[in-house]
This record gives C-alpha cells, sequence and structure tokens, in this order.
C-alpha cells in the first residue's frame, strides 16, 4: 500500500460512502468531528499506526462508539483487568498499538484485539482477515472520493 497521508474526515466520509446502509449511519453523521478528533489523537500519539486501521476496529467493534449500548467505546475494555468495563476510544487506540507492538503486523494486531492472541485461531483469522480487507475499503475509497473531488473542480464551469 502507498504511503500519503489521509485526513481523519476522508476517512469518516469514505465510511460513509463505501457502507451507506450501516445502521449507525446517523449516529456518525452527527458524531463526525468526535470520531475526527479521535483518529486525530490516535495519529498524534501513535504516529504509525494508520487512522483507517483504528477507524476500521472502532468501525466493527461498536460502528464508531454508536452501537446501541456501548456508550461511545470502540471496542476496547477500560483495562486487560477489567474486560467487561468499557473504556474509552483512546483505549482501543492503546490496545491496538500494543496488538501491533506484540503481533508485529496489523492483521495480527487485529486477531489480538478481538480475541487476546496472535496466533490463528477461526475467529481470530476471519476477523484480521475482515478488518485488513475494511481498512483497505476505506483507503481505496479515499482514493476514489479525492479522484471524483477532482474531476468535479476540474470539469466544473
Amino acid at each position: 500500500m502507498s504511503t500519503f497521508e489521509v485526513l481523519a474526515s476522508e476517512i469518516v466520509t469514505a465510511i460513509l460512502v463505501k457502507y451507506p446502509q450501516t445502521p449507525a449511519r446517523q449516529c456518525i453523521v452527527a458524531r463526525h468531528q468526535h470520531i475526527e478528533s479521535v483518529l486525530v489523537a490516535s495519529r498524534i500519539r501513535y504516529p504509525d499506526m494508520p487512522m483507517e486501521m483504528i477507524a476500521t476496529i472502532g468501525f466493527l467493534e461498536t460502528h464508531l462508539g454508536c452501537a446501541r449500548g456501548e456508550g461511545g467505546n470502540w471496542g476496547a475494555p477500560i483495562s486487560p483487568q477489567q474486560r467487561h468495563i468499557a473504556g474509552t476510544p483512546m483505549q482501543a487506540a492503546v490496545a491496538l498499538w500494543r496488538s501491533y507492538e506484540v503481533c508485529h503486523d496489523w492483521e495480527g494486531a487485529a486477531r489480538r484485539f478481538r480475541t487476546g492472541l496472535c496466533a490463528h485461531t477461526p475467529i481470530g483469522d476471519r476477523y484480521g482477515r475482515l478488518a485488513m480487507n475494511v481498512s483497505y475499503n476505506i483507503r481505496m475509497q479515499v482514493l476514489a472520493n479525492r479522484e471524483y473531488e477532482t474531476r468535479v473542480c476540474i470539469h466544473q464551469p
């Protein structure tokens, strides 16, 4: 995958365009500034973590905090010792980064985020592949949106 700077707003837009039937659409639109601020904060804290990766995990786990009963959480508990107490979106970024440090690749990090293991398991493997696919789709949608904006700007009188 080529390296290019992705803006948090582009990621949120890409998710809404690529997954228009998400049941959390209205909530994501309403909370887009908060979601974008979490993505930016994760980029600042972990500059080597692609923003689309934490966005993917947040989207898969809780629709970026919009799933009912999640209270804005992005899928990570408050701590490994308190697995059933929801944490903040930033705790999801911390957990994903730690998983990357342990597993050494993003698919393994997604697997560990979901199952607690870098090792291959049926559930972990499916989730890891899904996370990589969604992350790739978000990135490709960002590129498509940029190309569309360029064409519209060039061809409009």
